[in-house]
């Protein structure tokens, strides 16, 4: 009997696995990451970026049939993932698997629900799809082991078309055959570059939309006849060998449905690359225990794995003079040097009044980011830092893992603390707490109509 290509085993788990047999507690960590998810996406809908994307998707003479989020305006399917992704992932706040490095929600939940409401699903039909998207998303990320990242590819952009096609697959309950050749389809769609990281570019933001939006079509390609090769991913010329040199790390796929990733998907704490995290704890941790003070910091050394430093440090001249907010919320120098003189990273520290502000300027010329690999903990964003004070006195920082693990587990109160923190400016608390019931209970709905309508903001 021939194998499984991984296609057709990613296939079989999104279409046949019933809701049911998911663990309860997966289901119910679930529903806290969609709550983050939607009081990210609703924080950033004033966002230039978010306008942009508006502004494109409603030129198009569409059939009006998912809603673009806080709005009661609808568009054709693919346009509204293209923005509610935009909206989810626009300020790099959303959940990020840390061992995969990947960003699982904002394709995933963003096409579930486009293509939930188009059809008239249920919550729990569009919930089930969503627990299936988180793993399949995961489960790609975990076998390229970073390796996307390390040429030049953004992990999440890669795997965001393969995930919300079986996504969009199971809610349109398409067959094996069809899924499988919309995966193939996928893998030639499946694009996104890194070089964002040395201007400080926008084009991140539409990485998962854009994946999404390539799913649709993929999938609906494929129900019209299109084709796609069966070994898209471990194919002589599939996406592993020509992204990553091989075909190692797809024995991830050999126990889907057995073992579930998805608490392992963390919940971010700060605006900015996870990469950071660990740093900005070890600073908000000197500040408070050694009562330091900008002006007296003569060097503050952040030592970081070769991988990560080809991200959040390099070019340095960028780095230490960001130009656009992607490039603050991907500078060590700047969050480093926001930290210690704000007193914290919020979405108001993304600001380029402070990028500009001389305390801070003056604090990022004073980072020495080094790139050492003795200070890896394969698997998650650890932060080491040393402060030498202009007395001569030194203090050494070492975070091992990064808030969100089980050695370092969040805070669920902090959760729903942000939740209503990035709501707040537009809805009021009677809303918000609507808006809570509704997720927390979205398999009870009968469709998208109460939550797309909590949503809108007149």
């Amino acid at each position: 009997m021939e194998m499984k290509t991984v296609s057709e085993k990613m296939a079989e788990f999104a279409l046949h696995q019933k809701l049911t047999e998911i663990p309860h507690h997966i289901a119910g960590y679930g529903k806290l990451l969609l709550m983050d998810t939607f009081g990210v996406a609703m924080a950033n809908r004033e966002l230039e970026h978010a306008q942009a994307i508006r502004s494109v998707v409603m030129n198009w003479e569409s059939i009006p049939a998912s809603t673009l989020w806080g709005s009661k305006d609808k568009v054709q399917v693919s346009e509204a993932v293209l923005y509610n992704a935009g909206l989810i992932h626009g300020s790099d706040y959303d959940d990020t698997h840390v061992a995969g490095i990947v960003h699982p929600s904002a394709a995933v939940v963003s096409t579930a629900v486009a293509v939930g409401e188009a059809l008239g699903a249920s919550g729990e039909e569009i919930y089930g799809a969503i627990l299936i998207g988180w793993e399949i998303i995961v489960r790609l990320a975990l076998a390229a082991r970073g390796r996307f990242h390390d040429v030049g590819f953004h992990g999440t952009a890669i795997t965001a078309p393969f995930a919300a096609a079986c996504v969009a697959g199971r809610l349109m309950e398409v067959t094996e055959d069809v899924l499988v050749n919309a995966l193939g389809i996928c893998g030639s769609q499946a694009a996104g570059l890194q070089e964002f990281l040395r201007d400080g570019s926008w084009v991140k933001k539409l990485h998962p939309g854009w994946g999404a939006h390539s799913a649709i079509y993929a999938v609906n390609l494929a129900k019209a006849g299109m084709t796609g090769p069966k070994k898209v991913l471990e194919g002589e010329f599939g996406i592993w060998k020509t992204h990553c040199g091989s075909i190692e790390g797809l024995e991830e796929f050999e126990d889907l449905g057995r073992v579930w990733h998805t608490m392992e998907i963390t919940f971010k704490r700060y605006p900015v690359c996870h990469m950071t995290h660990s740093f900005i704890d070890c600073i908000l941790k000197a500040r408070a225990q050694e009562q330091l003070w900008p002006e007296e910091i003569e060097r503050i050394e952040c030592r970081i794995e070769k991988r990560c430093y080809g991200i959040v440090c390099e070019p340095e001249d960028v780095k230490k003079n960001p130009k656009t907010d992607y490039m603050m919320r991907f500078s060590l120098p700047y969050v480093v040097a926001a930290a210690l003189v704000q007193g914290k990273v919020s979405p108001w520290e993304i600001d380029m009044r402070l990028a500009r502000d001389s305390r801070i300027r003056e604090l990022m010329s004073k980072v020495v980011c080094i790139a050492d690999d003795s200070k890896r903990n394969p698997g998650y964003f650890p932060g080491w830092v040393k402060i030498v004070k202009k007395d001569g006195r030194e203090f050494v920082f070492d975070q091992r893992w990064e808030m969100g693990t089980p050695q370092n587990p969040v805070d669920m109160d902090a959760v729903m603390t942000k939740f209503y923190n990035n709501l707040e400016r537009f809805y009021t608390k009677q809303q918000r707490e609507k808006i809570s019931d509704l997720l927390q209970n979205i398999e009870k709905l009968e469709d998208m109509g109460p939550l797309m309508e909590s949503l809108a903001v007149s």
